[in-house]
């Protein structure tokens, strides 16, 4: 059984889709030449990004210390996010 909104959702795609395709232009008969510039190259950079990380890495020293975070909360949001979703689903 389909929600009322749903039923009306579906409908307005249902009649809506054609008609916006029909009322479209048409795709131009002669074909356009593509328009092509002529750039160079960026620079290379000065330092290397490893070298970049190291460097900062040697300024700061909270950086050391640091521990990432747990997967466990990861997993465990987006379990949950999967059960709300197959309850959503099927209410």
């Amino acid at each position: 059984m389909l929600r009322p909104a749903s039923l009306a959702l579906a409908s307005a795609l249902a009649l809506g889709v054609p008609s916006v395709a029909l009322a479209a232009p048409s795709a131009p008969s002669a074909p356009v030449a593509a328009h092509v510039e002529k750039t160079t190259a960026p620079a290379p950079a000065a330092q290397s990004d490893a070298a970049s990380y190291a460097r900062r890495e040697s300024q700061d020293q909270k950086v050391a210390g640091y521990q990432g975070g747990s997967t466990v909360v990861i997993a465990m949001s987006g379990g949950a996010f999967v059960v709300l979703l197959i309850l959503l689903l099927l209410l």
